[in-house]
């Protein structure tokens, strides 16, 4: 039981309810301590890994693909304040809802933010702190603020690796696949 679990446990009396979602596949791992919005309206695909501190709002739609690994405090929106053409200031009552879809085998880094309306492609890779405002192609690698690609995959190596099922947290979780350290000398 993690911390936050027994924190609400100590105050409540019991452990936070689970987290409904609109759908979950197999083998998904959720750390604690993350804050789902609107869960009914969040789909999840097979093995997606979501490490702790994040938040994820499903209130204009959130669709997360297979093999999908979010770092610690990542933050995606899928819906945001009226403020052209609005009643009031700073902004109205209206909440604009613009969907995310995040595709199948995409990494996104420590606190990166995906805005609403935004569609990460197959296989792209967002960098630590990178907020992500428009879509970019599949196999970007992603990093800044706003985010620009400063880099692609090699496509042909992951296309490769896809048809071989070298699928990571599948590989983890059937094979007890481990880490290894290796200094990078760059």
């Amino acid at each position: 039981m993690g911390v936050l679990s027994r924190v609400a446990k100590k105050l409540l009396g019991r452990a936070p309810a689970p987290v409904a979602f609109k759908a979950k596949g197999a083998g998904c791992g959720i750390a604690a301590g993350n804050d789902f919005v609107f869960p009914e309206r969040i789909t999840l695909g097979d093995h997606v890994h979501i490490e702790g501190n994040g938040y994820f709002n499903g209130q204009g739609g959130l669709t997360i693909h297979d093999h999908v690994i979010f770092a610690p405090g990542v933050a995606v929106m899928t819906s945001m304040h009226r403020y052209k053409g609005a009643s009031m200031v700073p902004y109205d009552e209206v909440d604009l809802l613009r969907p995310v879809t995040i595709e199948r085998f995409v990494w996104v880094g420590m606190r990166a933010m995906i805005l609403p309306g935004v569609t990460l492609r197959e296989g792209t890779i967002v960098g630590a702190g990178a907020v992500v405002t428009k879509s970019h192609p599949a196999g970007a690698i992603l990093g800044g603020n706003p985010a620009v690609q400063i880099g692609t995959r090699d496509m042909d190596a992951y296309r490769e690796m896809v048809a071989q099922g070298r699928h990571y947290l599948s590989l983890k979780q059937s094979q007890g696949l481990r880490k290894r350290e290796v200094l990078d000398a760059r």
